[in-house]
């Protein structure tokens, strides 16, 4: 949680001197500068010991009482070190809403905004996408709020000055302190009534101006069709947590997809084939699980089970999955309750000749459910190999 104090005859909040109390107390998210060469220094607050620390053009003072966890703190940008140390003695952070006593608030400022405490940048708030690459992924959040709130988030971003996104006032930079850890990158802007934030971990900021200039206001129709294009398409490798190159087979049910994967990490050749499964849904808590995969003798059946656990409402099941001998045409999996079904056929394999083959049982369970008796045919019916799971 935490308040916004600034100027608020400033158009851009961000030109003026800014002064934000926060406290993350209670959290597994921490507030707190990054490490600092000069490291922190004692302050005397009120009837204990703080800590202030300088970060480029941004001052933090940790609240006493809490260590240098720096979970209660107060931070500053275009502010002496003496009105920090007299806005930290004012500071209240003992109810639901951190804020400076009058007396501690500099001279020109005003609150402007109270956030919550999940409010920032890649926190969950709002509206919120997620894009990804085989090397980066991008999170996308837009919330309707006062436009000053782009400020508060600001702060995450390693930019005291702030800097135009999209012509509107925003912040741009390094955001090594939102939870995705270090290297993620971002923007941060209000524009037409929305804050918004477009957060990189693993991606250029040339990759990050291509989201960010690519945005616009979309109709219900097209959120929708975007949604569900997570299921209706056919997924890449690294979406089902397979290798690069990695053959798939998948298939539609209901309004979710299974997919199942077999190849070899081109970086790593030496430890063999590798499996992959996943339940995919417009819901943004896919699972995906790999491990080794065994090939069998060529002209054998080689096959595997894999427990697959999707989103609360979506059914957990059994991927069963393999790779066929050359001739195969049709493969079968009889599963625990009797019932026969087709495998969902690759027209590849690993090997010249094979094929992959991956079949989902909704409702099955891990480890208790079973057999799975397993046979390849060859267009003229004849049998080619069996296998039980």
């Amino acid at each position: 949680m935490a308040t916004l104090y600034g100027d608020p005859a400033l158009p851009d909040t961000l030109d003026g001197p800014v002064l934000l109390v926060g406290s993350s107390i209670g959290s597994a998210v921490r507030g707190g500068p990054p490490d600092s060469p000069e490291g922190p220094r004692d302050v005397d607050i009120g009837d204990g010991t703080g800590f202030l620390v300088h970060d480029g053009n941004t001052t933090w003072v940790a609240l006493p009482e809490f260590d240098n966890d720096y979970v209660a703190f107060v931070i500053g940008r275009g502010l002496s070190d003496e009105q920090m140390v007299e806005a930290a003695e004012a500071a209240d952070v003992s109810t639901d809403t951190a804020t400076v006593a009058p007396a501690g608030i500099p001279a020109g400022l005003e609150p402007l905004l109270v956030s919550s405490p999940r409010d920032g940048p890649y926190l969950g708030v709002g509206e919120r996408l997620r894009l990804g690459t085989d090397s980066a992924t991008i999170f996308v959040s837009a919330v309707k709020a006062d436009p000053r709130l782009a400020a508060l988030w600001g702060f995450w971003a390693d930019d005291p000055g702030g800097t135009l996104v999209r012509g509107q006032p925003g912040s741009v930079g390094q955001m090594d302190g939102i939870g995705l850890g270090q290297g993620a990158r971002g923007r941060v802007w209000a524009e037409n009534g929305v804050v918004l934030s477009v957060i990189a971990y693993g991606g250029s900021d040339e990759l990050i101006d291509q989201v960010v200039e690519s945005l616009r206001i979309g109709t219900a129709a097209e959120l929708e069709a975007m949604r569900l294009a997570s299921i209706t398409r056919e997924p890449k490798p690294h979406e089902v947590g397979c290798p690069p190159g990695a053959l798939i087979v998948s298939a539609i049910v209901d309004d979710y997809r299974w997919a199942f994967g077999v190849g070899v990490d081109p970086d790593y050749p030496d430890e063999g084939a590798q499996s992959c499964s996943a339940l995919i849904t417009v819901d943004p808590s896919d699972g995906a699980g790999s491990g080794s995969f065994a090939l069998a003798p060529l002209g054998q059946l080689s096959g595997m089970t894999s427990f697959a656990d999707g989103p609360p409402d979506h059914p957990a099941g059994t991927t069963v999955g393999g790779v066929a001998p050359p001739g195969t045409d049709r493969v079968t999996i009889l599963g625990p309750d009797g019932v026969s079904v087709d495998a969902v056929l690759s027209v590849n394999g690993p090997r010249p000749g094979e094929r992959l083959f991956g079949q989902f049982f909704p409702g099955s369970s891990a480890g208790v459910d079973g057999p799975y008796a397993i046979t390849a045919f060859d267009a003229a019916g004849t049998v080619l190999a069996t296998l039980t799971l």
